[in-house]
């Protein structure tokens, strides 16, 4: 009696699993590795001031840990503290500041954020570094950036961010040689997974 128990049960047991497995729908899957972007900040441009900055980003994710990211601003720059007292050294356009960069990411540690628990949103810790092109005072100079950001999801699509980024280049807008300067940028905003 006990074998033909135990017979039946291996018998019933595949098809329970296969049905289990059936239960699984592929849509499921997170699959979304692009992301585009908004944010918007403070920019501090050396010798020159600090500016309200907006701009756009788009992240391809490469893998868990590796992430490529290309972002754009701008922000119109005014008058210095010197430029006040003696006159600005450019005018028009040259005194829209303008920076592109692509950059590779990588993230640090990835975890939990709690704002209401038991709820759990996921959250990462990434620093990022790369090269661009920024624009300003007629000169266009070849541009290295680093920066450190924190994400957090709000849902499955769309994710809050916090960065610091410090653009390292080469100018002769405030000097007769060339030497390197840098603007540093605190910014927050919104990215949409798809």
């Amino acid at each position: 009696m006990k074998a033909a128990t135990l017979a039946a049960a291996m018998c019933i047991a595949p098809a329970v699993f296969a049905d289990e497995s059936v239960t699984t729908d592929i849509s499921d899957i997170n699959n979304e590795v692009f992301e585009l972007g908004v944010f918007a900040g403070i920019i501090n441009i050396e010798d020159f001031g600090s500016e309200f900055v907006p701009g756009i980003s788009a992240t391809f994710r490469a893998s868990e840990d590796f992430f490529i990211q290309y972002n754009y601003l701008q922000t119109d720059v005014s008058a210095s503290s010197y430029e006040n007292n003696q006159g600005k050294l450019f005018d028009g356009d040259d005194r829209t500041f303008k920076h592109y960069d692509l950059l590779i990411g990588y993230n640090l540690f990835q975890g939990e954020f709690f704002p209401s628990p038991p709820k759990a949103n996921l959250s990462s810790l990434y620093v990022v570094g790369g090269v661009g092109d920024t624009e300003f005072g007629g000169e266009s100079s070849l541009t290295y950036t680093v920066g450190i950001g924190y994400q957090v999801a709000l849902t499955r699509r769309i994710g809050l961010h916090f960065d610091f980024r410090d653009y390292i280049y080469r100018s002769t807008l405030v000097s007769d040689e060339k030497r390197t300067v840098g603007a540093a940028q605190i910014s927050s905003g919104v990215k949409f997974l798809f």
